[in-house]
């Protein structure tokens, strides 16, 4: 059964040289460097904390992906990743402005987004040489802190809040090569305001600057639902919008496409799909298609 399609608009070509490579076991790193631009670099930091990501606890809450059963979700994950890496390291990547700053969210919420944000992140840290910043925020629920054991740890919100000035110092390492982790921080009632204020987007131009050979993948609140991801969305330069396969209307879908920003590059991926009709019913008109604005 299908777990994920993917739809993709303003994305480029399918990159050339980024190809499946054999691993001698466990996650493998299985795309090339495409060879003119450095190797992608983590943020280099002495980590204040560092933790072994449980992948039992994730798999009894139906996150983790690691199991040999789930191969085809394996698969699927590759085929999300590698147009994203594509546009963030690639050729395409001088005409994406921040290709490497991308933010995973939903029209609204139950649709799957942070189940993608975490099980993406693993599968791009898998690459040979790319990293992952997997940043957590959905201030509003953090699930993504909660379900990695980092709820209580300051992250984006003590940073926002200039309680921390050095980035890195909130930035968690972990048991997993090429995945590090930055923490939502403590709920905040002005967290709203604080992600709509210049001190975000000076946040993520200063990831953007300080890690521009790491994918910055955000899990950001549902799109429809709070002003947070609205602001986020002009800050990027990929945006991936996970939809809910026979759930979310078609109205939700297009509403949501209607609010990133002009220059995003915006891929649809389908969650749960077990069955595909290209016909112009709830998805058919999706899937496949370019979406025109």
């Amino acid at each position: 059964m299908s777990k994920f399609k993917l739809a993709l608009k303003r994305i480029t070509a399918t990159p050339e040289r980024l190809q499946p490579t054999q691993s001698d076991g466990g996650l493998d790193k299985d795309v090339q460097s495409t060879g003119n631009e450095p190797a992608a670099t983590a943020p280099e930091h002495q980590y204040n904390r560092s933790i072994a990501v449980d992948h039992e606890v994730l798999a009894a809450k139906g996150v983790s992906i690691t199991s040999d059963s789930e191969q085809q979700l394996r698969d699927e994950l590759r085929q999300i990743k590698w147009p994203v890496l594509a546009n963030a390291f690639g050729e395409q990547s001088k005409r994406i402005p921040r290709g490497n700053v991308v933010m995973v969210t939903s029209a609204t919420s139950g649709e799957g987004k942070t189940f993608t944000s975490i099980n993406l992140a693993m599968s791009i840290a898998a690459e040979k040489d790319v990293d992952v910043l997997l940043i957590d925020a959905d201030i509003a629920k953090a699930h993504a802190s909660e379900l990695l054991g980092l709820t209580g740890t300051a992250g984006v919100i003590e940073y926002l809040s200039g309680e921390v000035t050095d980035i890195a110092d909130v930035i968690v390492g972990c048991d997993v090569p090429g995945l590090s982790l930055l923490p939502a921080g403590r709920a905040d009632e002005h967290a709203s305001e604080l992600i709509a204020s210049k001190r975000m987007s000076d946040f993520v131009t200063e990831l953007s600057e300080r890690y521009p050979k790491t994918v910055l993948l955000f899990d950001t609140s549902p799109i429809l639902q709070t002003n947070e991801s609205q602001v986020l969305s002009h800050l990027v330069g990929q945006v991936l919008l996970v939809v809910a396969a026979n759930k979310t209307p078609r109205s939700a879908v297009t509403d949501a496409v209607s609010l990133f920003g002009p220059d995003a590059v915006i891929n649809i991926i389908f969650n749960g799909v077990t069955w595909l009709i290209k016909q112009k019913d709830r998805y058919g008109s999706y899937y496949g298609y370019q979406i025109k604005r």
